[in-house]
């Protein structure tokens, strides 16, 4: 028989080299999959749009790795030189500097109701249409007969308005306000006019209308519907951020192009509020929009949004609140709004004496999508139960242009600054809670001071105030400039532009894209249903939604009256012109950081970060009406944790590198085991060997060649794995299994003794006490085969160590990914290696005590036999099986013990407990399956 056949028919040398091949396959799988797939994902998700982020000198904390996703704080600190020394540096490819510039209070529209009134094609609309050149109207002789709502005769009815808010977690009625009148049809009548006759629709007679107090107006018949003036919506505070359009657009990428029509505004020069106002009021003349107005402008600013524009020069030359030095202020503006605000109308038919006789119904509307701030396209309409809007047959002549904001926006610095946080004890995966910092309460859903005729005052009873927390805090006012007058160059989406940044590595631009907070847990500590929280009126509070416009640097010195040497500019994101990941170009961006850091000003970098969920813990958030103030609870916020790259890859790195070492000691320890077994099987041979006349060199280089064929087996796997994987752990795995193996075949081969097998019959010599119980017998058998009682102990340590090493390694995955997205991303590629490298660890181990526990075997099955013929029945074998099988756990129960301690400290400190527990039942499973009942 050739050494290969002999190799193949010893079970405890195939399953020896099995395991060291499975080792050294598992450091590929380790390496080339695992930490393959680890490096992709940390490198793909670790470079956002910028690198570095540049703060005035004296606001960068060193040492600080988690940072607030709003950092922009509207006091300045860099320079135009100083932005302009960053850009002349050799590695620079794009230095974006951003800026708060204001809180910008204003007043929206004023929500109409509707009611179907139509009074039939007439010659009032034939002239319209004829004056307006409007041409896409629906032909004449297609129009309906006259339809409305109301009745002939006039009846009561009692209109009820009411605005609520909700913060995502409270409801706060902000007002509700009740008008009553009488409303009819209205009717066309012709009246006698100097050189002829004229048509009007006029109200019936009777009719009394319906008002509501002011600011409100009252109603009006038209030839499609009765307008009804209902209460203003509260006012809303929104922020406005200046960048730089063109370098912003360099960051952005693609998803930057919303800035484009502000990076083609004039400069400072053609910016003069009176004579742009002047100049677009001249060009209102008839027919001007009937051709669209989507490409029109006027010295290079846009003309799509010309009607707020138009409406707040008015209102603002009639309040006398323009100068020469007001400056247009052009503007990008948010589309849409996070603010939950919805307008509800309530109607019903009332008698004289204010019963209510039959209820019409509800209408509301939600403030959402279609809210521009600074700018309001179309009117906040809600229309009459059962009506329909006629408009429609005019075609574009029925589009409604709305007055827009009616007065012009108070430009203020309350409130607009960076949150202020205090932080925690960090957590075991190093997370950070904190907790909010109350600054004031800010008062919203008030009136204007003003009417749109300026000289009346609104009936500010009609709605109290309502009191909301700040967690802002105030910045100096800017003194001496001149009111400026936004425009409205186009719009953004603020969710587009924080996709753009990828949600991983989420690294916020500036206040245009705010992260969302999420409410986790009630004020008790309680954990809630997680409910999104939604920004308050004043934007002033924890929650808050994008900026409501962005504007250029000459926007943001008109608006604050500061000169271009003054340190205006908040941050500077720097992108470092390197290609590849943030590995590939950490030398560089180090290099580009020292340079900055050498202009006097502070430098974080950020190339590498990732996203953190922050517990936050809200004090002090809500006042009620009888002025008792209560706390929000704990929410959840996205933050910025820097280092997490690094952190993330060594962490789950270096437990893969323990695992593996520990699957390497487990193989070492089951080699030395089939070691054993090999050179107690080959003795017999070796005896007969021996007779034949072979010499003891002979012997052992018979037997050496044997071993060296799994050698061989483990060679040609080895050469084959480092050729695939060409990596240095798989070359160290590769060297120490050789090793490991080679060393064991030369020790076997130097103890192998040709010597007579010993007697292991059943002891009774004179004077050895006899044996009447299986416990005794037990305790004995092992007593006198003390190798091999100490193998299956150690096996059964090894077990259970390794069984503990499993529970940590499960326990410890989280805290070895850290608390950020980057952390979970990455533990999603690797758990399951790191996992399966326990296992085999654990499969390890069994092998191991399996292959020791046949040490002896034979010798066993001989001692059954004799036991049975001395008549010893199943029950008392059974107890036999079961006695040895206890005191060798309780032998190895130590090991376990310490075995599961030692690796736990190695792995995870803080599962030490759990994984001595886990060991324990290793223990206590190995046991139930060497004595469940056989055959």
């Amino acid at each position: 028989m050739n050494a290969a056949s002999r190799f193949l028919r010893s079970r405890s040398l195939v399953i020896t080299v099995a395991v060291l091949v499975a080792a050294m396959l598992l450091s590929v799988f380790t390496q080339d999959r695992a930490q393959s797939a680890l490096g992709q994902a940390v490198d793909t998700n670790s470079r956002g749009l910028y690198d570095i982020l540049v703060l005035p000198k004296g606001e960068g904390t060193e040492g600080q790795t988690l940072k607030q996703p709003d950092y922009i704080s509207g006091t300045g600190g860099i320079t135009q030189d100083q932005l302009e020394q960053i850009r002349s540096l050799d590695s620079i490819g794009v230095a974006a500097p951003i800026s708060l510039v204001s809180k910008v209070v204003q007043d929206i529209e004023f929500p109409q109701l509707k009611a179907t009134d139509y009074v039939g094609y007439n010659e009032n609309i034939a002239t319209y249409l004829e004056q307006q050149n409007i041409t896409d109207a629906v032909p004449a002789s297609e129009w309906p007969e006259p339809d409305s709502v109301l009745s002939e005769e006039p009846k009561n009815y009692r209109i009820t308005a009411k605005a609520v808010t909700s913060d995502g977690v409270n409801e706060t009625v902000l007002f509700e306000t009740a008008a009553e009148g009488s409303l009819g049809q209205a009717k066309l009548e012709e009246f006698d006019v100097p050189g002829g006759t004229s048509l009007r629709t006029v109200a019936p007679e009777g009719e009394t209308g319906i008002k509501f107090p002011d600011p409100a107006g009252g109603s009006a018949h038209g030839d499609f519907d009765v307008t009804i003036a209902l209460p203003m919506l509260p006012q809303i505070s929104e922020t406005v951020v200046a960048v730089d359009p063109a370098a912003e657009q360099a960051l952005l990428g693609e998803a930057g192009s919303f800035l484009e029509p502000l990076a083609e505004a004039p400069g400072a020069a053609g910016r003069g509020a009176m004579e742009l106002g002047e100049e677009f009021s001249s060009q209102m003349t008839p027919g001007l929009f009937s051709g669209g107005t989507e490409s029109a402008d006027i010295d290079g600013h846009p003309f799509a949004f010309w009607s707020p524009f138009v409406m707040q020069y008015q209102a603002a030359m009639e309040a006398g609140t323009l100068t020469d030095e007001s400056q247009v202020i052009p503007m990008v503006v948010r589309s849409g709004t996070a603010l939950d605000l919805t307008y509800s109308v309530h109607i019903e038919e009332i008698d004289d004496a204010g019963n209510t006789v039959a209820d019409v119904g509800t209408v509301s509307k939600a403030l959402g999508e279609e809210y521009l701030p600074f700018a309001s396209t179309k009117p906040f309409q809600l229309r009459w139960p059962g009506g329909e809007d006629y408009n429609k047959l005019l075609g574009s002549g029925g589009v409604q242009v709305v007055a827009g904001l009616h007065q012009p926006a108070q430009w203020s610095t309350d409130f607009v600054s960076t949150p202020e946080y205090v932080a925690g004890e960090a957590n075991p995966d190093g997370s950070v809670g904190q907790t909010a910092t109350p600054q004031g309460w800010v008062q919203v859903n008030k009136l204007p001071e003003k009417t749109q005729q300026w000289q009346l005052e609104p009936d500010q009873s009609q709605r109290a105030p309502v009191n909301e927390q700040s967690y802002r805090t105030s910045l100096e006012e800017s003194g001496g400039a001149a009111a400026p007058l936004p425009f409205v160059y186009g719009t953004f989406d603020a969710n587009a532009v924080r996709d753009a940044a990828g949600d991983v590595n989420y690294l916020p631009l500036g206040g245009y894209d705010p992260t969302p907070v999420t409410l986790t847990e009630d004020a008790e500590g309680n954990a809630v249903d997680p409910v999104e929280m939604k920004p308050g009126l004043s934007g002033a509070g924890l929650s808050v939604q994008s900026a409501g416009a962005i504007t250029d640097y000459n926007g943001l010195a008109a608006v604050r009256g500061t000169s271009p040497d003054d340190a205006v500019i908040d941050a500077v994101r720097v992108k470092v012109d390197a290609a590849g990941s943030w590995a590939d170009a950490a030398g560089r961006i180090d290099a580009t950081a020292a340079a900055i850091k050498d202009l006097g000003l502070d430098v974080q970098i950020v190339a590498g970060s990732a996203r953190e969920d922050v517990s936050i813990y809200v004090p002090e958030y809500r006042q009620d009406a009888s002025g008792a103030v209560s706390d929000l609870g704990t929410v959840s916020q996205s933050w910025v944790r820097q280092g997490a790259a690094s952190a993330v890859q060594t962490s789950l790195s270096q437990a893969s590198s323990v695992l593996l070492m520990l699957t390497l000691g487990g193989a070492a320890l089951l080699t030395a085991a089939s070691t054993v077994a090999f050179t107690r099987a080959r003795r017999a041979e070796a005896v007969t060997l021996r007779a034949m006349g072979w010499t003891r060199p002979k012997i052992r280089s018979w037997f050496l060649s044997e071993l060296l064929i799994g050698a061989a087996a483990l060679l040609a796997v080895a050469v084959i794995v480092n050729a695939f994987s060409r990596t240095m752990t798989t070359l160290l795995v590769s060297a120490v299994v050789m090793v490991i193996y080679l060393a064991a075949a030369f020790i076997s081969t130097a103890l192998l003794k040709p010597h007579p097998p010993a007697d292991t019959g059943p002891q009774g010599a004179t004077g050895v006490p006899l044996v009447d119980s299986p416990v005794k017998f037990a305790a004995r058998q092992l007593s006198t085969n003390r190798f091999n009682t100490g193998a299956v102990a150690v096996g059964v340590g090894v077990l259970g160590a390794a069984a503990g090493t499993l529970v940590a390694v499960i326990l410890d995955l989280p805290r070895a990914a850290g608390s950020t997205a980057l952390g979970s991303l990455a533990l999603s590629e690797v758990g399951g290696v790191n996992i399966a490298l326990a296992l085999l660890g654990v499969v390890t181990a069994l092998v191991l005590t399996l292959i020791t526990s046949r040490f002896d075997l034979a010798r066993k099955r001989e001692q059954w036999d004799i036991l049975e013929a001395m008549g010893w029945g199943p029950g008392l074998l059974l107890a036999l099986r079961r006695s040895e099988a206890g005191i060798l756990a309780l032998m190895g129960l130590p090991l376990a013990i310490l075995g599961a301690v030692a690796a736990s400290l190695a792995v995870a400190p803080h599962a030490v407990f759990r994984a001595v527990v886990a060991g324990v039942l290793a223990v206590i499973l190995w046991f139930i399956l060497m004595t469940r009942t056989r055959k």
